[in-house]
């Protein structure tokens, strides 16, 4: 029964337009009418009752909003890698450098990066101060890159039909993961679709829909292998508009509660098509290619080509705005499946250009203790091995200078002097052994 109500909001999600479609000429999201009329999309992104909730919570959080507006909030990544029994490297077995250059380019694109594609100096674009880390730990506490690589034995899988199928073959809690599966799909027509957030609905809204909200896992976004990454060139098949890894982009900023810019209405006069972000022009109906000026539906005021729930090409792409920001940041703090993340981190890795070597070694382990101080974090090695030197790096990779207190088998982060925000430490034990782990300035 699970499965089949699985299956049944995920077609609801694609009425929605939560897919990102053809390559060239209309993107129709695939039978978007057959579940129009159900109670289950209203408690999810672009439903009646979830707007009206989320424009509850903005409200009510508005001094909270404010103090987290530039917090990082880091997601666990886990990356299953569904190829046909191929080499790696090759095929839908991507190289370890393709998913490398995917989550640098996320984190770029969230991130805003000066000197990277998704920088923009448009006046409403912003940092979304949200990042993306490949778990370093798995779901039973064992060390992990955070990819998942496993031979489905088929050669492609359909959206529709095989979702489930598909995401049984490997999946991590959502509750403190972000589920990436990379996947060939059937036909060439479609190359991602992602799970909407959701809120439980009141019995009093509802009836006679059954209580609660039948589970939604599982959750997660999925993608074309051949628009993962910086796509070599003649590999990206019929997709060649989607080869610099913007797919990703667009489908996360579903997962986190982001509608298509044009609400996927139907014209201007559209009550409906709205992406309830004010900061990006109503514009009727999705953009295509790379147009130089294209009028949105406000006389004297062009659509937002760049925004990254558009429907334009890769190198168009380079925007998400204040309100998309905020949207954003809303669903992290109080979603089913989103919260959970920020409340109960699991320890990752940032993907930088230039990632630190570390040399992993299962024997031993380290533990990181928060001290009685909000500005004290205590690494120790139970293992009796001393811990020779630690090197602490930003979201980005970037060394941080941080006090150390140190003794043989323990250290202690001063951290008074830290913004709030992920870290990354990098720890050296007398064995030899490099190991990194991950802590919150609050």
């Amino acid at each position: 029964m699970k499965r089949l109500l699985s299956i049944v909001l995920f077609f609801i999600f694609l009425s929605q337009g939560s897919v990102y479609c053809q390559n060239e000429g209309p993107r129709p999201c695939a039978n978007p009418e057959v579940y129009k009329n159900s109670k289950i999309k209203e408690y999810s992104a672009g439903g009646k009752y979830f707007e009206d909730w989320i424009s509850k919570v903005e409200r009510l959080e508005i001094a909270r909003a404010a103090a987290d507006n530039n917090e990082i909030y880091a997601i666990p990544v886990v990356i299953h890698i569904i190829h046909n029994g191929e080499p790696i490297g090759e095929g839908a077995n991507l190289s370890l450098e393709r998913i490398n250059e995917q989550m640098i380019i996320i984190n770029n694109d969230y991130g805003r990066v000066t000197g990277t594609p998704g920088f923009n100096i448009h006046p409403a674009g912003v940092d979304t101060r949200i990042r993306f880390c490949l778990a370093t730990t798995n779901p039973v506490g064992q060390p992990t890159n955070g990819i998942v690589r496993i031979n489905g034995n088929r050669d492609s899988f359909d959206f529709i039909n095989d979702n489930v199928t598909l995401k049984n073959l490997s999946f991590w809690d959502p509750d403190k993961y972000l589920n990436i599966w990379v996947v060939k799909f059937t036909g060439n027509q479609y190359i991602g679709y992602a799970q909407y957030p959701f809120i439980q609905p009141l019995w009093s809204d509802s009836l006679p829909f059954p209580q609660p909200v039948p589970d939604v896992q599982p959750d997660g976004v999925v993608t074309e292998y051949r628009v993962f990454g910086n796509v070599p060139s003649g590999q990206s098949g019929p997709f060649s508009s989607y080869n610099k890894g913007r797919t990703l982009t667009h489908e996360i900023g579903h997962y986190l509660g982001l509608l298509h810019t044009w609400g996927d209405g139907s014209g201007c006069s559209d009550p409906n098509g709205t992406d309830y972000c004010e900061d990006t022009p109503k514009h009727g109906e999705y953009t295509a290619g790379c147009p130089a000026n294209r009028q949105s539906c406000i006389p004297g005021t062009f659509v937002m080509k760049e925004n990254y729930l558009d429907y334009t090409n890769d190198v168009c792409m380079n925007i998400f705005t204040a309100d998309q920001k905020k949207r954003m940041r809303i669903v992290m703090r109080n979603c089913i499946r989103r919260k959970t993340i920020l409340i109960n981190p699991v320890s990752c890795a940032f993907v930088t250009d230039t990632p630190p070597k570390i040399k992993e070694n299962k024997k031993i382990t380290f533990s990181l203790i928060k001290s009685s101080s909000e500005n004290e974090f205590i690494i120790e090695s139970p293992d009796g091995l001393t811990l020779e030197s630690i090197v602490v790096y930003d979201y980005l990779g970037k060394e941080i200078i941080i006090p150390v207190q140190k003794s043989a088998t323990a250290m202690i982060l001063r951290a008074q002097n830290l913004a709030r925000g992920i870290y990354m430490a990098k720890i050296k034990a007398s064995d030899g052994s490099l190991l990194k782990i991950r802590f919150r300035k609050l």
